[in-house]
C-alpha cells in the first residue's frame, strides 16, 4: 500500500514542480534592530526590510511578539499596495521591560497579500540585555529636538545632530524620517557627504503640520557607512500636534476644512420636513451657543476631545427620552429632559458654535427623515460620528462596526432606506438632502475587517482571514458584523478555541437563518448565539 502511494505521490509532485504552482514565499524580510542594551523602559528600533519577490502585491504587515514584556509602541504604516519587485521598509517602535534583565525578543511577520491571503514564516529573535547603565554613548550619534507642542496648521524646525565620536571620517550616505501623518517637510538640509572625525554636524528641517491631533513618534534615520561598511542609526522623540478650531479666525478654518467649511456656517440644523412636523425653527445663534460650549471645551486639543467633553456635559445635563417637542437647539438648552433627536440637534449646533464642521445624519425611508438621528463631525481625518443613543463617539468606520449598524444596514440594502446629510436652507415643509449612503457603504467590507484587525490579538489574524476569505460576499459582510459585535475578550476567547472549520459553518449557517429576518437594532445578540451563551 505504502509503495503503491509513492508511486503516485512522485509523479504529482514532479507534475506540479514543472508548473511551477509549488507555493513560494512572496517576500525576502529581513530584521534589524538599532540596539542589544537599552533602558529599562527604553525604546528599541526594530527595522523591517520587506521586498516583494511573489507574484501579486502585497497590502499589509502584522508583527508579532514572542515575549509579552516587550510592547509595541507605534507600527508603521505599510504601502497601499507594495507591487512585484518592489521594496519597503517598516520600522516599529518597541517598548522594552521594565525591569533589568537579559530577555529574548522573539518577533515573526504576517504578511497579506491583495488576494486576502495570509504568509507566515518570517521570523527573528534577537537577546536584549535591559540595565539602567545602558548610557553609554555610540561611535556614531542621532539626536533629534523638535518643539513638543505644535499647534496644528503650524511650520516648526526639526534640529538633527550627528555626532561622529571615532577617529575616522565617515560616509553620511543618506537621511530620511518616517513622520506622524499628515506632516510634511517643506524644507530640507544638505546632507554633506563626508563627516570627519571627532566632527558634530547640525542639519535643521521645517515641518508643516496638519490641522488635526497627533501625538506620535517623529524618527529620523541616518544611512551612513565606515570604510564602505553600511550601518544605520535611528532616533525617536515625541511630538504633540493638537488643534482648536475656536481659537482660529476664518481663513485658517477655511484652509483647514475646504469644502466642509460651510457646515460650520450653515444657519439650520434640520430641514423643512422637520421644522413643520415639529413646528419650530432650527436656525441658532452661534455665538450664544458658544457662550456656553467654550467653556466646556477649553483645555481640549482637538475635534474629537471636545465632542466628547460636550456629550459628558450633556449626559450630566440632561435626562433622556423618546418625545422631541422642538428642533430650536436654544429651546433645548433650559430644558431638563429632551429627546435623543433633540439631543443630536443641540449636540450639532454646539460643535458648529466652537468652529467645527457638523450636521444631522438620518433614515429617509422617502417620508420621513427624522429616524435615527445622529451627529457628524468632521476632521481633517475625516468625518466622525456621534449617537447620543448608544453613547458612541468614534470614526464613521468605528460606527460600522459597532453592533447598532447592521440593521441600519438592512434597512439600506434591502428595504431601500437611504442615508442622508441634513443641509437645509430654511424652507417651510421641503425635504432638503445630502444621499451619503455611498460614502457608509463604499469599501464596506475592508473597512469593517481594519476594523476587526485591531480587535483580535496578532495570532489570529492568519485564522480569521482564512474564515473570511472563505466565505460568499454577504456572508462575508454578515460574518464581520458578527465578529464585530463581540466584546474583545470574549471575541479572542471564542475565536481562539474554535477551529477554523467551526468557525466558517457557524457563520454559514446563522447567515442562512437570519438574512430574511429582521435584525436585532443589537447585534450583540447574534454573537451571543454564535458563542453558545444562548439556545
Amino acid at each position: 500500500m505504502a509503495m503503491r502511494w509513492a508511486l503516485v505521490l512522485v509523479p504529482l509532485i514532479l507534475i506540479v514542480m514543472a508548473s511551477g504552482c509549488l507555493i513560494k514565499q512572496p517576500a525576502q524580510v529581513t530584521f534589524q534592530i538599532d540596539k542589544t542594551v537599552v533602558q529599562p523602559g527604553g525604546t528599541i528600533h526594530l527595522i523591517v526590510h520587506v521586498n516583494n519577490t511573489g507574484k501579486v502585491g502585497l497590502v499589509g504587515a502584522n508583527l508579532i511578539l514572542g515575549n509579552v514584556d516587550f510592547k509595541i509602541l507605534q507600527e508603521p504604516k505599510f504601502p497601499y499596495l507594495l507591487k512585484v519587485g518592489k521594496e519597503t521598509e517598516l520600522v516599529w517602535i518597541l517598548g522594552a521591560p521594565s525591569q533589568p534583565g537579559t530577555y529574548n525578543l522573539k518577533v515573526s511577520l504576517e504578511l497579506l497579500d491583495e488576494l486576502n491571503r495570509t504568509w507566515t514564516g518570517f521570523y527573528k529573535q534577537f537577546t536584549i540585555q535591559v540595565s539602567p547603565t545602558a548610557t553609554g554613548p555610540s561611535n556614531v550619534e542621532l539626536n533629534v529636538k523638535a518643539p513638543s507642542i505644535i499647534n496644528g496648521g503650524d511650520e516648526a524646525n526639526v534640529t538633527v545632530k550627528i555626532i561622529n565620536r571615532m577617529n575616522l571620517s565617515i560616509e553620511l550616505r543618506q537621511l530620511t524620517f518616517n513622520l506622524p501623518e499628515g506632516v510634511k517637510i517643506i524644507h530640507s538640509a544638505n546632507l554633506p557627504p563626508v563627516l570627519g572625525p571627532r566632527a558634530t554636524l547640525n542639519l535643521v528641517y521645517t515641518i508643516k503640520t496638519p490641522y488635526t491631533y497627533r501625538y506620535e513618534y517623529l524618527t529620523a534615520i541616518l544611512r551612513y557607512a565606515i570604510k564602505g561598511r553600511g550601518m544605520d542609526a535611528i532616533s525617536s522623540i515625541h511630538i504633540k500636534i493638537i488643534w482648536r478650531p475656536w481659537t482660529a479666525n476664518e481663513s485658517t478654518l477655511r484652509a483647514a476644512y475646504g469644502l466642509q467649511y460651510h457646515w460650520i456656517t450653515d444657519r439650520y440644523i434640520v430641514d423643512g420636513y422637520w421644522m413643520k412636523r415639529y413646528n419650530s425653527t432650527s436656525s441658532f445663534n452661534r455665538s450664544r451657543i458658544a457662550a456656553i460650549t467654550l467653556p466646556i471645551v477649553n483645555g481640549t486639543n482637538s475635534e474629537l476631545e471636545a465632542a466628547e467633553a460636550i456629550q459628558k456635559w450633556m449626559e450630566e445635563r440632561f435626562s433622556f427620552g423618546d418625545i422631541t417637542t422642538t428642533t430650536d437647539p436654544e429651546r433645548v438648552l433650559p430644558q431638563d429632559r429632551i429627546s435623543y433627536a433633540e439631543g443630536q440637534i443641540l449636540m450639532t449646533a454646539m460643535l458648529r458654535s466652537v468652529n467645527i464642521p457638523a450636521r444631522i445624519v438620518t433614515l429617509f425611508n422617502g417620508t420621513d427623515c427624522t429616524i435615527h438621528p445622529i451627529t457628524e463631525f468632521y476632521t481633517e481625518d475625516g468625518w466622525y460620528v456621534v449617537d447620543l443613543a448608544h453613547n458612541f463617539i468614534g470614526s464613521r468606520d468605528e460606527y460600522l462596526a459597532t453592533p447598532y449598524f447592521p440593521r441600519i444596514y438592512q434597512l439600506v440594502t434591502q428595504e431601500n432606506y437611504q442615508l442622508v446629510a441634513q443641509s437645509p436652507t430654511g424652507k417651510w415643509g421641503v425635504h432638503e438632502h445630502v444621499d451619503v449612503t455611498g460614502d457608509y457603504l463604499a469599501n464596506l467590507q475592508e473597512r469593517l475587517l481594519n476594523v476587526l484587525m485591531k480587535k483580535l490579538d496578532p495570532e489570529l489574524h492568519s485564522k480569521v482571514l482564512t474564515v473570511i476569505t472563505s466565505l460568499g460576499t454577504n456572508q462575508r459582510i454578515y460574518a464581520l458584523f458578527l465578529f464585530n459585535s463581540a466584546p474583545k475578550d470574549d471575541l479572542n476567547r471564542v475565536l481562539n478555541e474554535y477551529s477554523t472549520e467551526r468557525i466558517e459553518q457557524n457563520v454559514k449557517t446563522m447567515y442562512e437563518f437570519y438574512r430574511d429576518i429582521e435584525w436585532n437594532e443589537n447585534f450583540t445578540k447574534y454573537w451571543r448565539i454564535f458563542a453558545g451563551e444562548v439556545g
